[in-house]
């Protein structure tokens, strides 16, 4: 019986709702943002980089196509033998900027080998080089280059660190979801235990500050312990909630807390001195 009582007597706060959608929504962002990292540096800049190469192609194909139109002796079997044995535009600085599968001698496109009639009418449009249009509808590029040009190896290189970042975060993020999920907050008829599993006996408190209980829902607890002055937080948003329709385990806590300690509680106090006391609280190491 006296088993039983005890156990009806302990109240238990386990880790929030609250706090378990506010680390999952975090895993979920950082998560999205490594998706997108790891798209650009695989794919992204690439792909961006593989129009603006191509593009210059087009040009380069159009220079000298009219370079032989004016030296005189350019026909549609000409233009498609020398076309053939062209290669296309390629980064100066030798860098792994374009898709794994553009090889260093890609020849060019069969749109400019067999375009010698478009290529004979020159623009139809001042902004684009001849049948432009035409291949960037059939490889489902964008018609407009990217106003940042081409993106360089060392760009790249930033989104796999950036998704690095994002992973490593994620990581950090697990850990603390994970630790919170073990620990919680209880109370009994003669102590109080913390997250940390530090048993706090009534008569080893020596003060309560809970000026941020009722904003909040933080409180701090001093006390002592083999003759050292330590402090405790308790937190009723990851731990305990205060719904009532949920029983309010925080805020039973906090109640039978209070119901139990005789000495100083902190509350109100001058401006000069809270802020003195929120320096000191929220320098103290706890942990959520």
């Amino acid at each position: 019986m006296k088993e039983n009582k005890s156990a009806q007597a302990k109240i238990v706060c386990k880790p929030t709702n609250w706090f378990i959608w506010r680390a999952a929504a975090m895993i979920i962002m950082f998560g999205v943002f490594a998706f997108l990292f790891f798209q650009d540096g695989m794919w992204g800049y690439r792909e961006k980089n593989l129009q603006y190469y191509m593009h210059q192609t087009f040009k380069d194909a159009e220079t000298k196509f009219n370079q032989q139109v004016k030296e005189g002796g350019v026909d549609a079997a000409s233009w498609k033998s020398f076309a053939a044995e062209q290669h296309c535009a390629q980064p100066e600085s030798g860098g792994d900027i374009l898709p794994r599968e553009f090889s260093a001698e890609q020849p060019w496109p069969e749109i400019l080998v067999n375009g010698f009639d478009a290529l004979s009418k020159g623009r139809q449009t001042a902004k684009f080089p001849p049948l432009w249009e035409e291949y960037t509808l059939a490889e489902g590029m964008d018609l407009e280059l990217d106003e940042h040009g081409v993106f360089e190896e060392g760009k790249i290189k930033e989104q796999f660190t950036a998704m690095t970042v994002c992973l490593v975060l994620i990581a950090i993020t697990l850990f603390f979801l994970i630790r919170t999920m073990l620990r919680t907050i209880e109370i009994d008829d003669e102590a109080l235990y913390d997250q940390l599993g530090r048993r706090i006996l009534f008569s080893n408190i020596t003060k309560i500050d809970k000026r941020k209980w009722d904003t909040k829902g933080m409180a701090y607890v001093y006390f002592t312990q083999d003759g050292k002055e330590e402090t405790a937080k308790i937190d009723g948003l990851v731990y305990g909630q205060f719904k009532e329709e949920n029983g309010a385990p925080a805020e039973q806590l906090f109640a039978k807390l209070l119901a139990n300690f005789k000495g100083e509680i902190i509350e109100y106090v001058d401006d000069d001195e809270d802020s003195e006391e929120d320096l000191s609280a929220d320098s103290v190491k706890t942990d959520a």
